[in-house]
């Protein structure tokens, strides 16, 4: 990662002041950005030595100042003196990185919003940036920055704007909680709590308790703003907006219609009703985009013309269920990252774009799933066997478990096809052999997997 540093934080001795550092006379050094890589340091930089669980990053010094970096942030002892790149030291590097992010916040105005869930942060936060783009200057994190190094990099890049939209993720117990608080944000976004990291949690109450300590960083006039079911989760009811089809929402979602262009619903709350809000991709994902998009630019002021501005302006940059042809094929490319919840709820969007057609899913391996993992692939499996496909493709370590579900879903033998890591290319021949032209393709896996790959393939070998 990296990232280019506003003006101030440029000048000699702010960044090391707020990281705290020791070493070569801090007060004296300038820095033009961040990086955690090496291969991406430019002249100027500070590289951020982490400790891997393979590697050490002090081991690529060298290679940051022939780049031109002009000081190494480390662990305290963890590198020796260097000649030729002056040493910062800390503690912990994340933990002062953290403090440094923290401090830089509370010397910005603006309203800032972090966007935490199980699926579709990213998608979210460009959403809402697009949308709050309407009513003044947005900054936003850049790419998915929203681990406990990401945030806070997103953070030390802000330059100060009317808003900030950054992403919060997390793997462990006890990270929300930091993250929130350095952030301070007045409006608070959880898209929803489901199984994504559960691995890692070791249940789904562990996992809930820590994604509603989203809401422990609020400012004092600030809100949580969360689907209806979890608004018993909160412990501050008080401080809790919900969206969600109910009368008893604050953002109460009517009017809805499903279709092949996707979904068109009507919001109210805040006092207001907007008609004929509109989102391009039908289904679960589609409603919870339209829904957040409405449910933030009423929060904020915003009238409806700069809502439905924000949500086509969105459409175009977010990450999830792009559309592609290939061959006379529609492959929905959604490589991006998968969940058992984000994995059924793309399906159900397949139902809706190929209604009429043949369809067919590509589903590969969901990750950080533990020992949940075999059970939750059989469940998206049986959930397959529902979705009216054609054929239904599994690749990687759990193909077997995705089609045992299936089987017992009711889906014929004849119809599911596995395939194992590194047969990318015999997948793609067998997709475009199977589908005839005209059929709807969706393409879903845990970004590890690299499914694109098998989408790559596909146009290579039409």
């Amino acid at each position: 990662m990296r990232i280019d540093l506003p003006t101030p934080l440029c000048a000699a001795g702010a960044l090391s002041s707020l990281l705290g550092c020791k070493g070569t006379d801090p007060s004296t050094l300038c820095f033009s950005g961040i990086a955690t890589d090496s291969r991406e340091v430019q002249r100027g930089d500070l590289f951020v030595a982490l400790r891997g669980m393979h590697c050490n990053g002090v081991a690529f010094a060298g290679e940051a100042a022939q780049k031109g970096a002009v000081a190494m942030l480390c662990d305290t002892g963890a590198a020796p003196r260097l000649e030729k790149l002056p040493l910062l030291e800390v503690l912990s590097v994340e933990g002062a990185l953290l403090r440094a992010a923290a401090a830089w916040r509370r010397q910005l105005r603006g309203k800032f919003i972090a966007v935490s869930g199980s699926t579709g942060k990213t998608t979210v936060k460009e959403l809402l940036a697009a949308v709050l783009s309407m009513a003044g200057s947005v900054e936003k994190s850049a790419g998915n920055f929203n681990s406990t190094l990401g945030m806070p990099l997103s953070l030390l890049a802000m330059h100060g704007s009317e808003y900030h939209v950054l992403e919060i993720g997390i793997n462990h117990r006890g990270e929300m909680a930091p993250l929130s608080r350095a952030l301070s944000p007045r409006l608070a976004v959880l898209t929803g709590v489901g199984s994504a990291h559960i691995g890692l949690f070791g249940s789904r109450q562990a996992l809930l308790a820590e994604k509603m300590q989203l809401a422990s960083g609020l400012t004092a006039d600030g809100h949580l703003l969360l689907p209806e079911g979890l608004a018993h989760s909160a412990k501050d009811t008080t401080r809790v907006l919900t969206f969600g089809m109910r009368a008893t929402a604050d953002f109460c979602v009517t009017g809805i219609q499903h279709g092949k262009t996707g979904v068109v619903a009507d919001i109210a709350g805040c006092g207001r009703t907007l008609g004929g809000l509109s989102w391009h991709m039908p289904g679960t994902v589609g409603l919870s985009c339209l829904s957040l998009g409405g449910a933030v630019g009423l929060y904020f002021g915003l009238d409806g013309e700069a809502i439905r501005q924000g949500l086509r302006q969105a459409q175009s940059k977010v990450p999830r269920m792009k559309r592609r042809i290939i061959d006379g094929r529609y492959v929905i490319d959604d490589t991006y990252n998968a969940s058992p919840e984000a994995m059924i709820a793309a399906l159900e969007a397949l139902c809706y774009l190929g209604e009429g057609a043949p369809r067919a899913a590509v589903l590969g391996d969901m990750g950080e799933l533990g020992g949940f993992s075999a059970s939750l692939h059989r469940e998206v499996g049986a959930a397959a066997a529902g979705a009216g496909l054609s054929h239904l493709f599994l690749y990687g370590r759990y193909a077997g478990e995705l089609c045992e579900g299936a089987l017992f879903g009711g889906l014929s033998p004849r119809r599911v096809h596995c395939f194992a890591v590194g047969e990318e290319k015999g997948l793609a021949a067998a997709i475009l052999e199977t589908m005839p032209r005209g059929a709807y393709i969706l393409c879903k896996a845990s970004r590890e997997m690299r499914l694109e790959r098998v989408i790559s393939q596909m146009e290579r070998i039409r």
